[in-house]
């Protein structure tokens, strides 16, 4: 304990820091809190500037919350007018919307026209250029089978090209097509907003005049496509009439022209001769016939002479009918000179052949060989009131006592001939050997 004094003053200098006091005051007692006394203390010490801001800050919340409330109805007073505005907003944009699809639509269509105009140009310049092909190889005169083959090249090559022409454009205008679709289906909505608020559109009337003027400008735009499009249908109708009304220009077909003009053919037809059926010429139903072809072709190129076909074509069917008429008339002129020199001959003939009955009447002779040329076609002269059948045979003298040989008779168109069956000897036949028909 000899350093209990020393201990306790270390800790008298160091307590007031460290360590509480019960530490550096051995030997004391503890000290005890009371809360009730502590309280007591606190009701004498009152804080007046806390309870002064409170005060302000609950008097702050009021006037806001007034404020407020009072704003919110000043706004909801003017609601009407937002709405107004916010109308003629929504209202505007259904226009412009209607407008846009106006104006792409019509371009749309523009553009469709252009490409329709550009592609039949292309088609009208291959056709006049094939055209001017084919009417070459006509006009060089080839054979018939080569100008056909020259011209099924020349018209293939040709749809191919036209063909390959379709296929590039239509390609682009169907894209076009569905693209205007799609812009028609949002116009029929809009037209259908619009409708709906019909009475308010008087508020635009200076949008509406501009958006007019500029649909007439693509409404101008249109016309010179259409414009563009009747000039391509003037040539092509050009086109068309050059191809169905050719101008003739080469020379041989200009020369045959010509003379097919020359004279204007007035037919003449003659009447049927009975001699054409009893030399077995024309049966007069076959001749007939031939009349009705004849007349019918004359209605058929009548007719086409009355279509109104220009450059070349009406003086080719004028001289068409002309050589037509020239030939049928020619025709009639031969089968008259010929029926005329048969009638001629015949009547020569039948004056011989009445000679040679008048000679037979006085002779025992069955009739007389007229040619012997051709053994297998003897020409022969039989007395008229012998009956002659076809297998018959006879003998054949020069004299008396001169045989000849044997012949055989058969019939043919031109009536009883005969031919040689035998000769006796080295002597032929010739004109006038005396014919004896054997009878059995």
């Amino acid at each position: 304990m000899a350093n209990d004094k020393q201990v306790k003053k270390d800790l008298a200098l160091i307590g007031s820091k460290f360590l509480p006091e019960e530490i550096s005051n051995i030997d004391g007692r503890a000290e005890v809190y009371s809360l009730e006394d502590e309280y007591a203390k606190t009701k004498k010490n009152k804080n007046w500037l806390v309870l002064f801001i409170v005060l302000i800050f609950i008097g702050l919340i009021a006037g806001l919350t007034v404020f407020v409330t009072y704003y919110s109805e000043k706004k909801d007073s003017n609601i009407e007018v937002s709405i107004s505005e916010f109308d003629d907003l929504r209202l505007k944009e259904i226009l412009n919307s209607s407008r846009l699809s106006d104006n792409n639509l019509q371009i749309g269509k523009n553009e469709i026209l252009s490409l329709m105009i550009e592609m039949r140009n292309r088609i009208l310049e291959v056709n006049n250029r094939y055209l001017a092909r084919q009417n070459s190889v006509l006009d060089k005169g080839y054979p018939d089978n080569v100008a056909r083959e020259k011209l099924v090249e020349l018209r293939n090559a040709e749809n191919s090209e036209v063909n390959a022409i379709k296929a590039k454009y239509e390609g682009q205008i169907n894209k076009k097509r569905a693209i205007i679709g799609e812009i028609e289906r949002e116009k029929i909505k809009a037209d259908r907003a619009l409708q709906k608020e019909n009475k308010s559109l008087g508020k635009f009337d200076d949008e509406n005049r501009l958006y007019a003027h500029k649909m007439k400008q693509l409404q101008d735009s249109s016309r010179s496509g259409l414009n563009a499009l009747t000039d391509f249908y003037e040539r092509y109708i050009k086109y068309i009439i050059l191809k169905y009304n050719p101008v003739f220009t080469s020379g041989e077909v200009k020369q045959t022209l010509e003379r097919g003009l020359a004279k204007d053919e007035q037919q003449k037809l003659r009447e049927y001769d009975e001699l054409y059926a009893r030399e077995n010429i024309i049966s007069r139903q076959r001749f007939d016939e031939t009349r009705t072809k004849i007349n019918d072709q004359n209605i058929l190129i009548q007719r086409l002479a009355g279509v109104g076909y220009e450059n070349s074509v009406p003086p080719a069917l004028k001289s068409i009918d002309n050589i037509s008429k020239s030939i049928v008339n020619d025709y009639e002129t031969f089968s008259f000179g010929l029926t005329s020199t048969i009638k001629l001959k015949n009547s020569q003939i039948e004056d011989y052949r009445i000679a040679l009955d008048a000679v037979l009447k006085e002779r025992p002779e069955s009739g007389y060989i007229i040619s012997a040329v051709n053994p297998s076609r003897i020409s022969i002269h039989i007395n008229r009131l012998l009956t002659v059948k076809e297998g018959d045979t006879a003998l054949v003298f020069r004299t008396d006592d001169l045989y000849i040989g044997e012949i055989a008779f058969y019939r043919t168109s031109e009536g009883m001939k005969a031919k040689l069956v035998s000769l006796a000897g080295k002597e032929k036949m010739r004109p006038f050997d005396r014919i004896l028909i054997k009878i059995k």
